[in-house]
């Protein structure tokens, strides 16, 4: 019987080693950490207000246009528009505004200030702000269609502080303008690092309260530079991103030359350049963006050991194809 019944034991337990090993190969994740993504690209903890309203793109010739390009860059989901021109009849320059319709009962809301990329319509981006309004943010997406100048965040910044001060309005003092992050897509990440070379300075002559935390620069476009940003910055970049190319000029000249503020840079693996206006649940990074966020605004501890520290997270997971930070970054706890 031992005899018999050893070798069949061993059969056994190398069928089940190699079936084991065949699971681990098809989902990739046996054993993993769960990711960034899985732990914060979720719905948060607030209900999400807005007057923004969306319908498909393909409605108007320039959405078709952009319905067809995203999809031929890969997106699996239909991008989503306002009335913006030329996308509809409305204004090309505005400002929407999303917060968490509990603010009420918040002692307050960071800002986020996020624009587009060019000649994007700002619908595009209607599900990430969710994302973030329901993490506890104020956000405002400005645009212009061009989207390219600091300008734009700066529309953004005065729609905040004027609701903020409206006795009128429902984010009537309750923006903690103290906790202002510059974000944006594409033109819309230039035009958000062009704000924080900017803003730093002049925040206390635009309201007493305003200081700029930080900045999320998701595949920015190259005119701006990164010697000049004194904030603490995430660089968000794609694999698949031919547009913006991670070895580009989001090395060379910014997260390369960020001397005076920490700085990290991650690249997302099958992350192309339109992959920010895909489904909330399609874009890589968005969990490593609220995570940024959450550190940087919120005081999150958790969300903070995903960038800090000896042991931070960040490079351990498998969404990245690679993961840095500067010497300034490193040397924080």
């Amino acid at each position: 019987m031992t005899r018999t019944n050893g070798p069949r034991r061993a059969a056994a337990a190398l069928l089940i080693a190699a079936a084991t090993l065949v699971a681990s190969q098809a989902t990739g994740r046996a054993g993993d950490a769960p990711t960034v993504q899985e732990i914060y690209n979720k719905p948060g903890p607030h209900p999400v207000a807005t007057a923004v309203r969306t319908d498909p793109c393909q409605e108007s010739i320039a959405g078709m246009v952009a319905h067809i390009a995203v999809h031929l860059f890969g997106n699996a989901a239909d991008p989503t528009c306002t009335q913006a021109f030329p996308y509809g009849l409305q204004s090309p320059i505005g400002v929407n505004t999303y917060y968490p319709a509990d603010i009420a009962e918040l002692p307050s809301a960071p800002l986020l200030v996020f624009t587009p990329g060019i000649n994007a319509n700002p619908g595009m981006y209607d599900a990430l702000a969710k994302r973030f309004a329901e993490q506890g943010f104020v956000v405002v997406i400005p645009y212009d269609f061009f989207n390219s100048l600091a300008y734009v965040p700066a529309l953004g910044v005065a729609v905040a502080v004027l609701a903020n001060r409206d006795p009128n309005s429902p984010l009537f003092g309750r923006i903690d303008l103290g906790r202002t992050v510059f974000g944006g897509h594409s033109a819309g990440g230039q035009a958000a690092l062009q704000a924080a070379t900017v803003f730093p300075a002049a925040a206390p002559s635009i309201d007493p309260a305003l200081r700029v935390a930080g900045v999320l620069a998701i595949e920015p476009g190259p005119l701006a530079l990164g010697a000049a940003i004194t904030v603490p910055t995430l660089f968000l970049t794609g694999y698949n991103d031919f547009v913006v190319p991670d070895f580009a000029w989001v090395r060379w000249w910014q997260y390369d030359l960020m001397a005076a503020a920490p700085a990290w840079i991650a690249n997302a693996r099958g992350v192309t350049h339109f992959s920010p206006v895909d489904g909330i649940e399609h874009y890589r990074s968005a969990g490593a963006a609220i995570a940024w966020l959450r550190h940087l605004a919120l005081g999150d501890a958790e969300a903070a050991s995903w960038f800090t520290g000896p042991n931070w997270r960040l490079p351990a997971d498998q969404t990245y194809f690679s993961v840095h930070r500067n010497a300034r970054a490193h040397a924080l706890n």
